[in-house]
C-alpha cells in the first residue's frame, strides 16, 4: 500500500498527529508530495507507473469525491469501481477483512503505518449485524484500513478473470 502526504506540512503532521510521517517515509510507507496539500496528479502519475509494472484489473474509489482523479485513471486506461461507504457495500469485505486478521493470514510486510490506521479503526454495527469503519469515531486515521476493505472486497468478487489465471500457479496472497 501507498501512502501520501505533503512534504511543506509533514513536521506540523508530526507534531500534530504524534506520527512519526517521517520515519514512515524512509521506510517507504509514506510518499510525499511537492506543496501544502497532496498533489493528485503526482499520485495518478505514480499509479499509472504501477499500471506497467502490474496488471491492475479494478481500483475501487470512494464516490464521494473522489470523481475527478477517476475520470482522470479511467482516460489512462483503468477501470474504476464506485465504492459506497454505508453498510451494504462495507459489511461482507469488513468481516472478511477481520476474519483474516485473526485467523493470522493476511501479511503487509510489516507496514507500519497500515497497522497504525487498522489500529485505529473502530467498527460500527447496526440493528442487524452489518458493520463497517466508522470515521467519526476513529480518534486517527483509517484510510489505509478502509482502501484495504475496498480491495479486499472487489478481489473477493474477482474484478475479472484473465485468460490462464495465476492462482493457477501460486495461492492467494492478500498483503
Amino acid at each position: 500500500m501507498y501512502f501520501w502526504i505533503p512534504d511543506e506540512n509533514m513536521e506540523r503532521r508530526i507534531k500534530r498527529d504524534r506520527v512519526q510521517y517521517d520515519s514512515w517515509q524512509t521506510k517507504g510507507y509514506v510518499m510525499t508530495t511537492e506543496g501544502r496539500v497532496v498533489d493528485y496528479a503526482t499520485v495518478e502519475k505514480f499509479i499509472e507507473s504501477l499500471g506497467k509494472r502490474f496488471d491492475i484489473r479494478q481500483i475501487a474509489m470512494d464516490r464521494w469525491n473522489g470523481t475527478a482523479t477517476a475520470q482522470r485513471l479511467e482516460k489512462s486506461g483503468f477501470t474504476m469501481i464506485e465504492f459506497g461507504q454505508g453498510f451494504r457495500s462495507m459489511t461482507y469485505p469488513t468481516k472478511e477483512l477481520m476474519r483474516l486478521i485473526l485467523d493470522e493470514k493476511i501479511s503487509h510486510n510489516g507496514n507500519d503505518a497500515l497497522n497504525w490506521m487498522l489500529e485505529n479503526m473502530v467498527v460500527k454495527t447496526d440493528e442487524a449485524g452489518n458493520v463497517k469503519p466508522d470515521k467519526a469515531k476513529s480518534a486517527e486515521k483509517i484510510d489505509g484500513a478502509v482502501a484495504l476493505i475496498m480491495a479486499l472486497d472487489i478481489a473477493l468478487k474477482g474484478g475479472g478473470e484473465p485468460e490462464g489465471c495465476i492462482y493457477d500457479h501460486r495461492d492467494l496472497i492478500v498483503i
